[in-house]
């Protein structure tokens, strides 16, 4: 692949966007636990083994290594702009034992690489986070050979449904989603998917989706625990005091919500993952 010098990034981009997850512990734990198998099971029947691969957006890199068994000996590169998840990852590269596996720090609205350089660019959970989803799927295109696949999945936040009722929860969903707008997101990007294709030079568009869900003792407690352990470690739950959404006392209330719902016998949380594939559009 190639790493020739790339157009700056549009006016604007990036200027008023946070993270809204942040970087915290708890977090990369909880990303870290996401597979190819279930977070690109769209994508997995148009791979084959020497494909080129950039996982934007990639965390802690479990989604990434997954990639890179399947594709090897194609090259896979994670791209992210923390380091603090870069170090995970590459630690579990290196844990791998991978040959065809790196990652590099960069933004998406400024891939480090050249045109055409990739068989495929995936993205999952990342256009929820950005200002200008459809410059940053312009750049991913830029990067992507002519033919090649496009694959975005996005949480819609708007579709979250829980039992038993809690008001901590209710609360925080409030909170999260003024916070995410401050931030520079939208957490309902899922429905909004389909629309960023379309203005796109792209072909073959497939949008589908599916559920996350949480029915088990096991699943549940796992949730809950690390959406409270999230509230009050990270930058989750201090923007939203900082921004005036929320007093901490509100913050750990939410906090202790989590806890008590994943606790009881009843509780269950689906909400719903979009996901996009297409191909760049070959020029005629």
């Amino acid at each position: 692949m190639s790493t020739e010098s790339t157009p700056p990034s549009p006016p604007g981009a990036a200027a008023h966007e946070l993270y809204t997850h942040g970087h915290a512990a708890a977090t990369l734990r909880q990303h870290g636990q996401r597979t190819v198998e279930e977070a690109g099971a769209f994508l997995l029947p148009h791979l084959q083994p020497g494909m080129s691969a950039l996982d934007v957006g990639c965390g802690p890199g479990s989604i990434t290594l997954g990639l890179a068994r399947r594709l090897a000996p194609g090259a896979v590169v994670g791209l992210d702009s923390s380091m603090a998840a870069l170090a995970e990852a590459r630690a579990g590269a290196s844990a791998g034992g991978l040959d065809n596996l790196t990652y590099v720090q960069g933004s998406v609205y400024q891939l480090p690489f050249g045109d055409a350089s990739f068989d495929v660019v995936y993205a999952h959970q990342v256009m929820q986070h950005l200002g200008e989803p459809g410059a940053a799927l312009l750049e991913m295109l830029r990067v992507l050979r002519p033919g090649g696949i496009v694959a975005v999945r996005d949480v819609d936040w708007g579709t979250a449904a829980y039992w038993p009722a809690e008001p901590g929860i209710a609360r925080f969903i409030e909170a999260h989603f003024q916070t995410w707008r401050r931030n520079g997101g939208e957490p309902c990007m899922g429905r909004k998917l389909r629309a960023l294709f379309n203005a796109a030079p792209v072909s073959g568009l497939e949008v589908t989706a599916g559920d996350w869900c949480y029915a088990t003792p096991a699943e549940t407690l796992a949730w809950g625990e690390s959406y409270a352990e999230r509230l009050l470690t990270s930058p989750m739950g201090e923007r939203m005091v900082e921004y005036g959404h929320a007093t901490r006392a509100e913050v750990e209330a939410m906090a202790a919500g989590f806890r008590s719902w994943a606790a009881h016998p009843d509780a269950f949380w689906t909400f719903t993952q979009v996901a996009a594939l297409a191909r760049k559009r070959i020029a005629r």
